[in-house]
């Protein structure tokens, strides 16, 4: 059979632009110079994205996606990459870190594998050192045993003029020198004066240092309003729901709303994707009289932005790297159409409110997001194949 149907799931059919020509003039996108040498030969977008797979680099292919896709799909593949981090968050929550905890601490932190004990000697290697100075001893014995006795006499006598002198001129006979030393070096060599200037300067500086600590935490704790972790769910979920509605019906209404709950949250992923989604409807006034178009290009770069913002967010069970093959995943599914907001626009049930509405209890029928009633008829995606038409 000559069609083995490969080109299921391979094909995107929702996209905007063809030709990379045409993304780079029409949407502004712009080619790093150390990828470059990738986009040589190559035309086609999509093969390009599939390109940067194979390379295992889905960052760039993800960032790619967002310049060439249907700006609707677009922002539907935004939304899941969203409701992915959160399903992620919720296995491994994000750990919450309060500003005044920022060097509140000033003793460095050595890991446990910088950690080294000081070695100590073991009674085997003891035991060795003791035999070879017994051994030197010996040594030194058999040697004056073989001199002549007149010479070894010589001297000692001449040693013991020097030793003399030596104890006359400094107080002290250098043999017991030598056994003050090996005392000396038994014991800690580097004792320190507690009552030392260096250590009163050095508290000193340290009690500046968080007093200063103290006074910048306060100051940024009164211009910023500490987080309330049930309005940040609640911003969150509006802005979902506004990008939601979006989704379903991307009309002037809906995008004023994704820019009013954007601009509640533009910090979070959920309200950069709701920004995202105002941008990509077209018009920068969409309530207003007059079209101000949106500038090319602003749209995918906001889906980046989020991609970025969701790939880097704390906690989760997946790394950067993980993720962006996650977000690619994802971006396979909706431009090739085997996933859509059809579904969900369906069955009336927005996928992020699904857990909510799951665990609200019986009331939670009566709060099921219905679709809007100016949402289009959703559309019936068809596969593209050798000699087909999308």
């Amino acid at each position: 059979m000559a069609d083995k149907l490969d080109w299921m799931n391979k094909h995107f059919i929702l996209l905007r632009y063809v030709d990379l020509k045409d993304v780079i003039e029409k949407e502004c996108y712009k080619i790093r110079p150390d990828l470059a040498s990738h986009f040589e030969g190559v035309n086609s977008a999509e093969e390009m994205v599939f390109k940067f797979a194979g390379l295992d680099d889905y960052k760039s292919a993800c960032e790619l996606l967002p310049y060439i896709a249907h700006r609707r799909a677009a922002v539907w593949w935004g939304y899941r990459c969203v409701l992915s981090l959160l399903d992620e968050l919720k296995t491994t929550p994000a750990a919450e870190r309060d500003i005044a905890d920022i060097g509140a601490s000033l003793e460095p932190e050595v890991p446990d594998w910088a950690k080294v004990e000081t070695p100590k000697a073991s009674p085997e290697d003891m035991a060795e050192m003791e035999a070879t100075l017994a051994e030197m001893e010996a040594d030194k014995q058999k040697i004056r045993a073989s001199l002549p006795p007149k010479l070894v006499a010589a001297v000692d006598e001449a040693l013991e003029i020097v030793f003399d002198q030596f104890k006359t001129v400094h107080g002290i006979h250098p043999m017991e020198l030598f056994k003050q030393l090996g005392e000396k070096m038994m014991v800690d060599r580097y004792q320190v004066d507690p009552n030392s200037p260096v250590f009163t300067e050095n508290a000193k500086l340290r009690d500046e240092i968080q007093a200063m600590r103290k006074e910048t935490v306060d100051t940024i704790k009164s211009v910023i309003p500490p987080k309330v972790p049930e309005h940040q769910k609640k911003l969150r979920d509006g802005a979902l729901d506004a990008v939601y509605a979006w989704v379903a019906a991307p009309n002037a209404e809906n995008s004023q709303k994704c820019l009013d709950m954007g601009n509640e949250c533009p910090e979070a992923p959920a309200g950069l994707l709701s920004l995202s989604a105002f941008w990509a409807y077209g018009d920068l006034l969409p309530m207003g009289e007059q079209t101000v178009s949106t500038p090319p290009g602003l749209a995918a770069n906001g889906l980046c932005q989020v991609l970025l913002f969701c790939a880097l967010h704390q906690g989760g069970t997946r790394k950067l790297k993980e993720r962006y093959q996650e977000y690619f995943r994802l971006g396979v599914e909706v431009f090739t159409g085997a996933d859509n907001w059809a579904p969900s626009l369906a069955a009336g049930k927005a996928p992020h409110r699904e857990e909510a509405q799951e665990n609200a209890g019986p009331g939670a029928a009566a709060r099921t997001t219905e679709p809007p009633a100016d949402a289009p008829e959703s559309p019936v995606y068809k596969r593209w194949k050798p000699g087909g038409t999308a």
